[in-house]
């Protein structure tokens, strides 16, 4: 074979060689390849992202709806315990509203043994009046003696109307029977007389 000149071979086109193309091959396809991972990554982290969303939302319900339900609850003891007091009330009140006669025949016995019985029968109805007005006190209940206060119809019964230009019109000038009353339920108005002025009288005329 004849061997070819060194000019022949100055002229001579370089061929590409195979583990060029497999390097540029391979790098573009590593390429590819990280762009792929970084896109499933994204993708990844954002559906990880709208999940934990999801989840939170869910909490976030649950939260109200048990906050709803407490509330609720908090509610309905309320309800219950004002109920139960009423009804408590009601029943003591009944109870209540038949000792305060008792009350005013011992009151006026107490009156009475003091003008006309021995020390020691008085002091024994004292202490046994003492006792029972501190077992009503105990019990929520009050005493109701307006005396020189302005009249007032929620609390105070008037059976007589005295003119009293001394007084301010409408005051209280008298209790001929105390009133009781447990807690803020009235059990029994004070019967009362109540001044007037004259010019109120004149002016009804």
């Amino acid at each position: 074979m004849a061997k070819k000149s060194s000019s022949e071979r100055g002229h001579e086109q370089p061929s590409n060689h195979p583990v060029e193309k497999d390097g540029i091959q391979h790098a573009e396809k590593q390429k590819t390849d990280d762009g792929n991972l970084n896109e499933w990554l994204e993708d990844a982290v954002q559906d990880l992202k709208n999940q934990l969303a999801n989840k939170q939302k869910e909490a976030d319900s649950y939260k109200d709806s048990m906050l709803r339900a407490l509330a609720d609850f908090e509610n309905y003891k309320k309800r219950t315990q004002k109920d139960f007091f009423e009804i408590r009330n009601n029943a003591i009140a009944g109870v209540l509203e038949g000792l305060l006669p008792i009350l005013d025949n011992f009151e006026l016995g107490l009156v009475s043994a003091d003008q006309h019985g021995s020390d020691k029968i008085v002091d024994g109805f004292k202490m046994i009046f003492t006792s029972f007005k501190s077992l009503l006190a105990a019990h929520g209940v009050q005493e109701i003696f307006p005396l020189n206060e302005k009249f007032d119809m929620h609390f105070h019964e008037c059976v007589r109307r005295v003119m009293d230009d001394r007084k301010e019109n409408d005051t209280v000038i008298s209790v001929d029977r105390k009133g009781y009353k447990l807690n803020d339920k009235l059990l029994r108005p004070a019967v009362v007389t109540v001044s007037y002025h004259e010019e109120q009288s004149k002016e009804s005329k």
